[in-house]
């Protein structure tokens, strides 16, 4: 699980408000940032022996 500077896994709620905020004018370029760490997500824990969490929809899309 990737955990950024609170020990949280990202993206935090600091960084949600923060991506919200820079993102406000462009919504759609949020989207293409966040498609694409989680597909790097799943290419990180798909390497790894325990594969995915559960939660990689909730925390990337939703």
């Amino acid at each position: 699980m990737v955990l950024q500077g609170g020990g949280e896994p990202w993206p935090c709620a600091i960084a949600k408000v923060e991506l919200a905020d820079q993102y406000r004018r462009f919504p759609h370029g949020l989207s293409v940032l966040l498609a694409s760490y989680l597909i790097e997500a799943i290419d990180d824990w798909a390497a790894a022996a325990s594969g995915p969490p559960p939660d990689l929809y909730e925390r990337f899309i939703s």
